[in-house]
């Protein structure tokens, strides 16, 4: 995938925590069940709900890194849904936020780069 090659997942959770757009690079194997992935695209669009509840306080929510043993898991809240990603241990996590941000910031690369 264009913005770093240890991304495993890229994909856009809609408001019901479906993917509709985007899925796993070719050749990678998914660590979990088709059903424990659901789950856990449900519980980060939880998550997400969740903390933008708290944006009055704490400002808005501009993403959220969860790094496990063998990957690291960045989800970015969208206008409606969420943006997943997932990525080897190899990855550089904040050089895959920074490029992430700067496209959803700026429409016009969206169509010049894929995640």
């Amino acid at each position: 995938m264009k913005v770093d090659r240890n991304i495993r997942f890229a994909g856009i959770v809609n408001e019901k925590g479906e993917v509709i757009e985007g899925g796993f690079q070719q050749g990678i194997k998914p660590l979990l069940s088709e059903r424990m992935e659901q789950e856990m695209y449900v519980q980060s669009l939880v998550n997400v709900i969740t903390l933008r509840e708290m944006n009055d306080r704490l400002g808005a929510l501009k993403y959220s890194l969860s790094e496990h043993e063998k990957v690291i898991l960045l989800t970015f809240p969208l206008e409606k849904g969420i943006l997943c990603i997932s990525a080897s241990q190899k990855a550089n996590a904040l050089k895959i936020r920074d490029k992430v941000a700067a496209i959803i910031k700026d429409p016009s690369k969206r169509s010049q780069k894929k995640v």
